[in-house]
């Protein structure tokens, strides 16, 4: 893929996938906001031990469910043509010897693993009036994926196929 057509394909799915991407993440956001900053301290102001959890599950199913809307509404497209329009413009911009094949997968990575990072960021408040050991263990495969990815991107990288 040349690099106009590249910037072609991430204007189609730009004007179609972002008006819904954007709204089903600013809505998760806004449910997150006042879950988080309102429901949660005043379910644990009425009563500690049941309530926060109760509010917790509540605020924790409305928030996924737009983001899975979201993520299936065309993230992932979203993201791949990103990807190789910021492919094109680094090897322009640095002059590198790397390939356009090398650097795509390297910028797509680094977008899933913010993304992840930062949906795990904001589904940690939640997770932890679940249970406090959830937390953790949705942090753990997350780490390992992006540990995982950084050595495979580095094997493409330093070998030659």
């Amino acid at each position: 893929m040349s690099e106009k057509e590249a910037r072609e394909k991430l204007q189609s799915v730009t004007k179609e996938h972002l008006p819904n991407v954007v709204t089903n993440l600013f809505v998760a956001f806004l449910i997150w906001l006042f879950g988080v900053l309102v429901f949660l301290p005043a379910a644990n102001q009425i009563l500690p031990q049941r309530i926060p959890l109760a509010v917790s599950l509540v605020i924790l199913i409305g928030f996924t469910i737009f983001v899975v809307r979201a993520i299936s509404n065309g993230l992932p497209s979203l993201m791949n043509s990103a990807s190789n329009v910021m492919a094109y413009d680094y090897k322009n911009w640095k002059k590198t010897q790397f390939s356009i094949e090398k650097l795509q997968p390297t910028i797509k990575s680094i977008f899933v693993a913010v993304v992840l990072l930062t949906l795990y960021l904001l589904y940690s408040p939640l997770l932890i009036t679940v249970h406090p050991s959830l937390n953790g263990l949705v942090l753990i495969p997350i780490v390992l994926w992006i540990l995982w990815t950084t050595l495979k991107i580095i094997n493409m990288i330093l070998v030659e196929k």
